[in-house]
């Protein structure tokens, strides 16, 4: 069974929170407010771009106008499906409306020690390490830079994090915290590299990048920059807008939602005009916050409501559908990370997502823990076999077998149990045996075997990569080196 296939749900449970009235509204509010409110965009590349296709620009103000009708033009040229490539084919991701994938997260800065609960700062070898655990989890589909490598120097310190995702897994992979010119086209040739050249990396693109937006309404130039670059090059761009209810965005779920569509809509119309065709995602990490603190609030009831306007939205423009699912604010693994991923997951993908972004980290997406990547890996394999459904057909149905069977039979050994057995969901790490069973096997709670799952990988071999690929990604790394103190 090719990967992809596990990922493959078919008729999708879906819960509808908003309806194709309500669709429309959202996008009808979103083109009055770039049309006549208008968005910062701090690049000039990106407001020539605006300018030449229509739009009105304040050059001393960076604020671009965008006529509902460029918009809606714009969008008819936005891929509906394509495949984010893989190191090995056998992981290519289809963005097809029909499977459903999780990452990892990213951009943490500290590490939780599994046996001590100490917290450190993450180091370029921790992503090695998070990216084996992605290899061998079958429902973690990506790799990402969870953490920062900050052992590394900080110019070509997003090469170095790519280096260690790709080197440790054969999955797709996500780049974050990209930043100048020359680190996108040192990916792009490390991506090249991988792919087999520039048509083959158009047709499978290696990575996918998360372009940042800052709310409310504002493009930033390295990010407007980049994503230009990376579009003309084929490599997916998930504009990721993240407004807070009542901070940054309006406190009324669908005031916000707005406000993240219109920084999605804008960055994707401009890369849409300067290189049509090219893919685009809806993407986002819309959030709350605890008015009475400020803290962080990514999966309060109102957070994950307004993520899941985004599955719609996407649907609306015929995008995959890309957002942050699983940041949860708990500070260990445990009880609070469970229910808050478990929710987080299921509202995402039974409201359209195709990827979630991501799975590995604590305390609102700072602090990188590999056990509860793994408690997660049984969390969307639940939720994927819920959002499979129920097929009702004269096979299922099984009504012949009932009458069969009668009020006496025994259907545990008959023939139609053995086919259709293996298609139940069959946990892995949560406990199925009685309390005797548990207790006499040591009474592990879930977050050690889930500890004991993590030291079993990384005890295993790594992924093998191909010697020569590593002299290439060494020699672009240095070349990037030499070019950002040139630079500097």
């Amino acid at each position: 069974m090719a990967y992809a296939d596990k990922c493959f749900v078919g008729k999708r449970v879906k819960l509808n929170l908003l309806d194709e009235a309500e669709v429309r509204q959202i996008h009808e509010a979103t083109l009055d407010v770039i049309e006549n409110v208008g968005v910062k965009f701090h690049s000039q590349k990106a407001l020539d771009v605006l300018e030449a296709n229509g739009a009105t620009v304040d050059r001393e103000s960076t604020v671009a106008k965008i006529p509902a009708a460029v918009v809606e033009q714009a969008m008819s040229t936005a891929p509906h499906e394509y495949t984010l490539g893989a190191r090995n084919p056998e992981y290519d991701l289809p963005l097809d409306g029909e499977h459903v994938y999780i990452s990892s997260d990213g951009c943490g800065v500290f590490v939780r020690d599994p046996k001590t609960g100490e917290v450190r700062s993450s180091v370029k070898q921790d992503l090695a390490d998070c990216a084996r655990v992605v290899q061998a989890l079958d429902n973690v589909s990506a790799t990402s830079a969870v953490v920062s490598a900050q052992d590394r120097p900080p110019e070509t310190r997003v090469l170095h994090e790519f280096d260690a995702c790709v080197r440790n897994s054969e999955k797709h992979s996500i780049v974050v915290s990209i930043k100048e010119d020359w680190e996108a086209r040192s990916l792009i040739k490390m991506a090249e590299a991988m792919a087999g050249g520039k048509e083959e990396l158009r047709r499978r693109p290696m990575f996918t990048t998360i372009i940042c937006t800052v709310s409310p309404l504002h493009q930033e130039r390295f990010g407007m920059d980049l994503a230009l670059t990376l579009a003309e090059a084929g490599i997916p761009v998930s504009f990721y807008p993240m407004p807070i209810l009542g901070a940054t965005g309006p406190i009324t779920i669908a005031g916000s939602a707005v406000v993240n569509n219109a920084e999605f809509l804008s960055g994707a119309v401009l890369v849409q005009l300067a290189h049509p065709g090219a893919p685009v995602m809806h993407g986002g990490g819309p959030t709350a916050m605890y008015m009475n603190s400020g803290a962080y609030a990514s999966n309060s009831p109102e957070a994950l409501l307004l993520r899941s306007c985004q599955g719609h939205m996407a649907n609306f423009y015929g995008v995959p559908a890309w957002y942050g699912a699983g940041a949860t604010t708990a500070k260990e693994p445990g009880i609070q990370s469970a229910y808050e991923n478990a929710l987080a997951m299921f509202m995402a993908y039974a409201n359209g997502a195709d990827v979630t972004f991501g799975t590995g980290l604590l305390d609102g997406s700072r602090i990188l823990c590999l056990e509860n990547m793994v408690v997660d890996d049984e969390i969307i394999g639940m939720v994927k076999r819920i959002l499979t459904g129920i097929e009702v057909s004269e096979e299922t149905l099984a009504v012949e077998l009932i009458k069969k069977m009668g009020f006496n039979g025994n259907y545990l050994f008959d023939n139609h149990t053995r086919a259709h057995v293996r298609e139940l969901w069959q946990a892995r790490l949560g406990e199925t045996g009685n309390y005797d069973g548990w207790k006499n096997a040591g009474a592990r709670s879930t977050t050690e075997k889930a500890q004991e799952k993590v030291a079993e990988i990384l005890a295993a071999p790594a992924a093998e990569f191909p010697a020569d690929l590593g002299v290439e990604f060494d020699a672009i790394i240095a070349a990037a080196a030499k070019e950002a103190a040139t630079a500097i």
